[in-house]
């Protein structure tokens, strides 16, 4: 936390600074914002309310404006603000308005660079997500499949990135009953991970304990078969 804490302090006093020497709509104070935004969101914080602003937007919804208007609205810089504000209303459980401002995101990034982009495939995991936060698995697990065979294409199948595309589609499967592919993808997802950043990882413990959760529903469904056999 204490580097988020560093970055925010820093970016708040960049951003004085910015403001004061462009005024407060400029291209250079949105792409301050969006930082100082990220660093709110690091810190828990994401409401991320500029106290400053007379419309009470957050820091990120000012920053989309500022590109819009500077940009138009089909811009990738527009894409990545959008990005980053779906995550924050994702964070706040808000995952119909993540849903909606990922949508947009992936427009904008095919358009701009094609459906096999390594830029799609970020967002395509991140919608992928905001489909299984509102109960939609299936649609979930048909984003996130197209996102790990771009990753797999751009970095290779022991690429930790892959790894988080192999967590992500594993959950999905779980979500739909299937364990026994999830439990393969986990468990590929582990070794790449353990691999890179040894077994105290967050993320190595957070698959471990997926995994955990999959062998006891595996042997629950065992227990219920037995019996009705």
């Amino acid at each position: 936390l204490g580097d988020h804490r560093q970055k925010k302090t820093l970016l708040e006093r960049a951003l004085k600074i910015e403001e004061r020497e462009y005024g407060p709509d400029h291209p250079e104070v949105a792409a301050i914002l969006t930082n100082l935004g990220n660093a709110h969101g690091a810190l828990g914080d994401h409401q991320q309310k500029n106290l400053g602003n007379a419309h009470g937007e957050t820091l990120l919804e000012r920053a989309l404006k500022i590109e819009e208007r500077e940009f138009g609205p089909d811009h990738p810089k527009v894409a990545v603000t959008l990005a980053n504000l779906g995550n924050a209303h994702g964070a706040l459980g808000d995952h119909q308005q993540k849903k909606t401002l990922l949508e947009r995101a992936l427009k904008i990034h095919e358009r701009e660079y094609g459906p096999d982009h390594p830029a799609v495939a970020v967002t395509l995991a991140i919608l992928g997500n905001a489909h299984g936060a509102l109960g939609d698995p299936r649609q979930a697990k048909t984003l996130l499949e197209r996102a790990m065979k771009i990753d797999e294409r751009e970095f290779g199948p022991h690429h930790p990135t892959v790894a988080i595309s192999l967590y992500n589609l594993g959950v999905a499967h779980a979500n739909l009953g299937d364990l026994g592919q999830a439990t393969v993808l986990l468990e590929r997802a582990l070794s790449i991970k353990e691999s890179a950043f040894g077994p105290n990882d967050p993320m190595v413990q957070r698959i471990r304990l997926w995994l955990a959760k999959l062998q006891r529903r595996r042997r629950i469904h065992t227990m219920l078969a037995e019996l009705q056999s």
